[in-house]
């Protein structure tokens, strides 16, 4: 298991906010809200430094059209560099796109749709549709915020955490989506706690007990 936060937690410069957490977490999911040229000249100026950091990398593509999610998509899959993973909304029209390998759908509130490889928002299930059974094993990658019931990336909850818990399996990627610097970190170290009471410890816990890598 890999635990990460999101690359939005004091502003949008991926660099800065990867920064804050490296060493802390196993890998940061990279929001692209949009792409145009300001944005891809914005985040190509950032890869190299991301690259530099002893951290992995997830992508967000953006959520307005699915010229602008396949636009991203291509950007980083003919990049060199390395991602673990890539969540797409279902946009309008999103079948009718050639999407690199490595790109998994994510549920929303009010739509699912399938793909071979998954991103399950649980908050997204908890606050509407509930994820079908015969979905899970196409997770690759689990997106945690708290909730109150009406609204999602609140700091984690203790209810919310032990639905999560028959999902955090070896393979799986966890992120906090959390916009809150502190209450995400506290939630991968909440989660890092359960994980390894029960036997499923991450990467980056392995690693500080045996001084790091």
């Amino acid at each position: 298991m890999k635990l990460g936060t999101t690359s939005w937690l004091t502003g949008e410069n991926f660099l800065d906010n990867a920064r804050l957490v490296a060493g802390q977490v196993d890998f940061v999911e990279l929001l692209v809200y949009t792409w145009d040229r300001a944005m891809r000249a914005k985040v190509g100026g950032w890869l190299d430094g991301l690259a530099g950091l002893d951290l992995e990398y997830t992508v967000h593509l953006p959520t307005d059209t699915a010229a602008n999610a396949q636009a991203a998509a291509r950007f980083f899959a003919d990049s060199t560099f390395p991602l673990l993973n890539m969540t797409l909304h279902p946009l309008p029209g999103w079948r009718q796109v050639d999407w690199p390998a490595l790109v998994a759908m994510e549920n929303l509130i009010d739509r699912i749709e399938f793909h071979p490889r998954f991103t399950f928002d649980l908050t997204h299930s908890l606050l509407g549709r509930p994820l079908p059974e015969h979905y899970h094993p196409h997770i690759v990658e689990l997106h945690l915020s708290g909730t109150d019931g009406r609204i999602d990336h609140l700091p984690l909850d203790e209810a919310t955490l032990r639905r999560a818990m028959p999902l955090l399996c070896e393979n799986m990627l966890v992120c906090c989506e959390i916009f809150d610097l502190n209450d995400a970190l506290r939630a991968v170290e909440a989660i890092r706690r359960t994980a390894d009471a029960a036997g499923r410890g991450s990467r980056s816990a392995s690693n500080q007990a045996a001084g790091g890598d």
